[in-house]
Formats: C-alpha cells, sequence, structure tokens
C-alpha cells in the first residue's frame, strides 16, 4: 500500500536580491583551498557540497536533527515499492526569477544518469533509481529498479536549472560556466567569485516563507587562508567567525578564549586499516583479528585526534538509528599473540619477528603523507605491531598515488578514510562479493563472505526498521569477527566558532547545513 507523506567572477542574478533586513555586517568563513565547482551533478568536494546543500540549492528532501528525511522542494510523496510520486513546492524559484519545476528535475536525474557525465551523484544516490516521469508542472514519478530500504534518502540532491544547462554536452559539463556562476535557488545566491581568494553570498529576500524564509545573516564570506595558523589567528582576532575544519592539534587553543568556542560534532568519516584478503599473509580471518587486537586503537585515538572521535566497530555510524553499538574487539597482546600462533605464526629463529614455513610476517603500510594525522598514526601502528613480532614498513607517499594503488589493490595494507555520502546504509560497495570481483570497485580489500553478502542484500531492501536493524548487528558481527578492516575510529568535525554567532548548531549533516538559521549575537530570530 503506498505510503503518503582563477579571475574574477561577478554573478548577476535577477529576482535575488539583496537581504537588507538581514543586517550588513558580513559572515566570515575561513577554508583551507578553494573550490572547484558549485555545480551539485559534478561536484567530489566535501566542502563544496557542504556550501550547496543547502545554501544555494534546494534539495528535494532534507533531514532533521535526527536525521529523518523531511519535506524540502518536494512538499509530499506517495511512496510505494515500485515508485514514489513526488508533489513539489510551487513558490521556489531560480535565482534568475523562473520557477523550479518538475522538467529541472527530470533533467538533473537524466543528466546525473547519463554515463557521459560521470556524475558523483549518481553514484551516492541514483543506484536503485531507473526512471524519472513528468506528471505535471510540479508533480513526478521516479521508478525504482526493485524494492529497497530507506528509498527517500535516494532524493537529497537537488536540481539544476534545465533551462540554463540543457544545450551542454554532458562529457563537457565539469568545464562549463555555470560551476563557477551558479543559479541557485537556495537561501543564497553567489554574488563573486574570485578564484583563490573569496566566494561571496548573498541572501535571497524572496526565498520561500514556508522553507523559512530570508536567511538571518545577509551576507556570507567564503575566505581561502591555505595556512592553519593564520585561519586561527583570525577567528582569534575577531576577523573570522568560521575556522574549519580544525585540525584537531589546534582545538586546546581555543580554551578560554573570549572570541570564539571549539564545536566538535560526529561525522561521517572513519578512519581504518584495509587488509588486502588475497595476499597470504591476511587471508586467514583470524590473524586479521589478531592484527586489530595487537592495535590500541583508543591510545591511537588520544595521541592523533586529541579524543576528537569515536572506537569504530563497523561502517555503521554510532549515532546512527541503525548502530547495533556492539564493542570493539578488545586491545588484547596476549591474545593477538595466541591467534598468531594457532595460524602458524611463530619466532622460529629468534630474531624477534614471527615467521611461517620459513616467510617472516612482514608487510608494507600504505598511507597518504598529506593527511596530518597519518604519518604519526603509521609510526604508532608499526611500533605496536612490533611488539607482537610483526615488521611494518611504511610507505607514506603522495595522495594520488596512494589512491591510484589503492584502487588498482596494488598493496599489502593501507591506512585510509571513508566518508559516507548519505545517512543510508549501504556498506555493499565496500564489502559485497559483486564489488569484489568488479575492477576499481570500493572493495579493495577483495573481501568475499557469502553470508555477509546476504546479510547486505536483505539490510538494503527489507522497509521493516527493525527487521534492517537486527540484520545489521547481525552483518556487524560477523565484521567484527572477519576484520577485512581494522576499523580505527569515527572522526569527529572540528571547527572554531565566533562568540558574536548565536543558533549555530553543527552535525552529520554538514558544516554550514543550519547556517541560514545562524545569527549575530543580540539578533532577532529568523
Amino acid at each position: 500500500m503506498p505510503v503518503v507523506a582563477a579571475a574574477l567572477v561577478v554573478v548577476g542574478a535577477c529576482g535575488g536580491g539583496g537581504a537588507g533586513q538581514a543586517g550588513s555586517r558580513t559572515l566570515v568563513l575561513g577554508y583551507a583551498e578553494d573550490l572547484q565547482t558549485l555545480d551539485p551533478v559534478v561536484s567530489t568536494d566535501q566542502n563544496a557540497n557542504d556550501l550547496m546543500y543547502p545554501l544555494l540549492y534546494t534539495p528535494l528532501v532534507t533531514y532533521d536533527t535526527a536525521y529523518r528525511v523531511r519535506p524540502w522542494l518536494a512538499r509530499s510523496w506517495t511512496l510505494s515499492d515500485s515508485d514514489v510520486v513526488f508533489e513539489l513546492r510551487s513558490d521556489v524559484r531560480w535565482q534568475d526569477g523562473k520557477p523550479v519545476t518538475a522538467e529541472d528535475v527530470k533533467f538533473t536525474f537524466d543528466l546525473a544518469k547519463d554515463p557521459a557525465t560521470a556524475s558523483p551523484l549518481a553514484a551516492a544516490y541514483l543506484t536503485d533509481v531507473d526512471s524519472a516521469e513528468v506528471l505535471g508542472p510540479h508533480r513526478i514519478r521516479f521508478r525504482f529498479s526493485e524494492p529497497h530500504a530507506e528509498p527517500l534518502q535516494d532524493f537529497a540532491w537537488p536540481p539544476v536549472p534545465k533551462h540554463l544547462l540543457e544545450g551542454i554536452d554532458p562529457a563537457h559539463l565539469a568545464d562549463a560556466p555555470f560551476g563557477r556562476r551558479p543559479v541557485g535557488s537556495g537561501p543564497y545566491r553567489v554574488v563573486r567569485w574570485e578564484a583563490g581568494q573569496e566566494i561571496l553570498l548573498e541572501a535571497v529576500d524572496s526565498f520561500p516563507a514556508a522553507l523559512g524564509g530570508p536567511a538571518a545573516i545577509g551576507r556570507v564570506s567564503y575566505r581561502i587562508l591555505p595556512e592553519a595558523t593564520t585561519r586561527l589567528q583570525e577567528l582569534l582576532r575577531g576577523d573570522l567567525q568560521v575556522d574549519g575544519p580544525l585540525e584537531p592539534q589546534e582545538a586546546p587553543r581555543l580554551e578560554g578564549s573570549k572570541r570564539a568556542r571549539l564545536a566538535d560534532f560526529p561525522w561521517r568519516q572513519f578512519t581504518y586499516i584495509g587488509w588486502n584478503t588475497r595476499d597470504s599473509l591476511f587471508r586467514d580471518p583470524s590473524v586479521r583479528r589478531a592484527l586489530t587486537m595487537a592495535i590500541d586503537r583508543n591510545a591511537l585515538l588520544q595521541a592523533t585526534l586529541y579524543g576528537h572521535g569515536r572506537p569504530a566497530v563497523g561502517p555503521i555510524p554510532p549515532w546512527h538509528p541503525y548502530a547495533p553499538h556492539l564493542q570493539p574487539l578488545p586491545y588484547d597482546p596476549d591474545s593477538a599473540r595466541a591467534l598468531l600462533a594457532r595460524a602458524g605464526w611463530r619466532d622460529t629463529d629468534g630474531d624477534g619477528i614471527l615467521d611461517r614455513h620459513g616467510v617472516p610476517f612482514r608487510f608494507r603500510l600504505l598511507a597518504s603523507q598529506a593527511n596530518a594525522t597519518f604519518p604519526d598514526l603509521v609510526q604508532m601502528i608499526q611500533a605496536q605491531l612490533g611488539k607482537v613480532g610483526i615488521e611494518v614498513d611504511p610507505e607514506l607517499l603522495e595522495w594520488q598515488t596512494v589512491l591510484s594503488r589503492h584502487r588498482a589493490r596494488n598493496f599489502e595494507a593501507v591506512l585510509t578514510n571513508w566518508v559516507l555520502d548519505n545517512f543510508r546504509v549501504d556498506p555493499r560497495p565496500l564489502f559485497s562479493t559483486r564489488a569484489a570481483n568488479t575492477p576499481g570497485s570500493a572493495n579493495r580489500s577483495s573481501y568475499s563472505n557469502p553470508v555477509a553478502d546476504s546479510l547486505m542484500e536483505v539490510g538494503t531492501r527489507t522497509s521493516d526498521p527493525e527487521r534492517a536493524r537486527r540484520t545489521w548487528a547481525v552483518f556487524e558481527e560477523i565484521l567484527r569477527r572477519d576484520q577485512p578492516f581494522t576499523f580505527l575510529f569515527w572522526n569527529d568535525e572540528l571547527a572554531g566558532v565566533s562568540r558574536d554567532l548565536e543558533g549555530v548548531h553543527m552535525d552529520a549533516r554538514g558544516e554550514l547545513f543550519t547556517l541560514p538559521d545562524w545569527r549575530w549575537t543580540g539578533q532577532a530570530s529568523r
């Protein structure tokens, strides 16, 4: 039964208008790098996505503070196992004055699904959505390839304007001027983009009242400040209102500050060691369990993130409604040694390194030298595994080299991160046998377990939340036993926030997700 429910770019747009009533003071955000594009169809940059969703565009659906789907551009929907029909709002307009319609939504869907576009949006949201059909100016139907869990999560993306983009070759969309001169439909519009310096936003006076109305703060400057020390100094001086993401080692400098405070919130990223399960060293699950138990993950968390994170058990975030809340394998070097001995790894020649059939337990640990915490993490992991007789040779390389080798499965072990695209639980790209047998897939550890495959299929197909919870609990227990990854921790995101601001709430939806509701201290609420 259906359920109802480089150069200076100056952007001119009609119908947007400045937010005169929102005050003249400019909110300044400090970030390390410039953005590449503000086109949501082709963006691969988390910072850009934070700015676009929902500041510049209006996604079909949004999330509340409990990460539940709520209406946004879609004011209502009728949902069945085979399709969903959205009724769109009629009062949302592009910032050139034209209305946002179902034609824009279908155009965006078709553009993202076109292989020539190579859209990350399609990979993140549209794998289970087959087609779109316009039923009216503000009515659209999407058909699913098959029934699946949490189908509304497939639509947390915004349309782009058909009338501005329909003549562009999808293969060249990433290079189109629109990415630097976007015309959105959200509460802010881009006024100016000075490459490598600043992106200036202005609130839209005509943004619909039902979606919150005009933002409380009228102008926002996204400043590019590569040096972390410069950003922090400007924050503490009062010239910057948000410094983010903040490096963990910088957080203590905000203690006792009268200018700024620390915002510490859960994020969608976990750090892990991936074991190449096709390598003879890591083929045995009991050996992988031993490796995990020989690593003091809490010590790593404290030493590199200063405690700003949470121990990880598996790929479901601890704050997610489906999180099974299992305990991680304990740090237990003695049990690790016993597991290794049972697997045939003993120090037979007295050199301090375990060996089996004359082969020493020695491997290379691949990691990016660009990550601020990875060199220290690698050093600590090397020392801890050395205590149980395993020799680690660090390979700290450029990020693109690490990524290329990881994708090609040309590694023994790798230290890296994984960031969830959305809040839907779907670990198949990382752990399914199908992905293991697909070159270029995200299952770069080549993990394969038919029981895990079955559980992932049930978990991603059931519409019963209780059954989903039970299924994912069993799945994570299997991962806990098999340890294709040594899950280290879920990273918290940190930001420095000026005390001149009120109403600032940051969470896993994004650092800037609630920015339209922020206000200056003493300013009336939106």
